[in-house]
């Protein structure tokens, strides 16, 4: 029993350890994501002010993108931390996932067409419908719509697929090249994790999109993983339950809890 108690104190105590190593390396990442645009910000004002750059739309244009990939860094932390603390609300109800495909892909369309990316739908011909937040999972479809567009090469495509299964719905994203180092798939969801970080920084993602889209799937008792894709880039691959699995899991945890209150 003591050589049991002590595995157990040593593996807390490696659990510890590598949540304290995880923590310090948030911090640090965040603080160089938080100094980066700053540092932009602070050079732009100061040459307008020295008169090395004149004041003109293009340098406000310039500001205004630094701004707006600031905002977008505190937003996406904003969400995090709301999901960290269980405050995210989610507001379930009957949806139709089919349709809320089309109409994100329909919003998405012009700025697809401006990358010279070619957005694809394959999706049954019949409705498929789950229990879920349609406003959180809009946000995940626009999330993994964006992260395509900013990293697949010009030219490329963009394929999204809805699949019914028994009891689960599938919902692929995936797109051409460039593709992502074999290993380097699960780093993905990590906070802040960029393979390229020059290259993502330049092209405006935060680092935390996919984090937020696997703390949504997670709420809706879904899945999410990422893989190679058959175009040479990356694919998503998104597991939900549909209704009546969902009815059924909901049923099951019912009588569980009924029967714990009997005994």
């Amino acid at each position: 029993e003591l050589g049991s108690l002590a595995e157990h104190i040593n593996r807390m105590a490696s659990a510890l350890e590598s949540n304290e190593a995880k923590r310090r390396k948030i911090m640090a990442d965040l603080s160089h994501e938080l100094r980066t645009p700053l540092t932009v910000m602070r050079a732009e004002v100061e040459a307008l002010i020295d008169g090395v750059r004149p004041l003109n739309q293009d340098s406000m244009r310039s500001i205004e993108a630094e701004i707006q990939h600031l905002n977008k860094l505190v937003e996406d932390l904003h969400q995090l931390a709301l999901a960290d603390s269980g405050d995210l609300r989610f507001h379930f109800a009957p949806l139709e996932l089919d349709e809320l495909i089309r109409q994100v892909a329909t919003r998405m369309q012009a700025r697809m067409q401006e990358a010279r990316l070619q957005l694809k739908l394959d999706l049954p011909e019949a409705p498929v419908q789950l229990e879920a937040d349609a406003s959180r999972l809009t946000q995940v479809l626009e999330n993994l719509l964006e992260n395509s567009m900013r990293y697949t090469d010009a030219g490329g495509t963009v394929l999204l697929r809805l699949q019914a299964q028994s009891g689960l719905v599938r919902l692929s994203i995936e797109d051409s090249a460039p593709g992502v180092s074999d290993g380097h798939y699960e780093a993905l969801f990590e906070r802040l994790y960029r393979e390229d970080k020059a290259r993502s920084r330049a092209k405006g993602g935060s680092g935390l999109g996919l984090a937020i889209c696997r703390t949504i799937v997670q709420a809706h008792r879904g899945e999410i993983g990422a893989s190679a894709s058959s175009l040479g880039g990356v694919k998503i691959d998104i597991l939900l339950p549909t209704i009546a699995t969902e009815r059924a899991s909901v049923r099951a945890q019912k009588k569980t809890t009924r029967a714990e209150g009997d005994a």
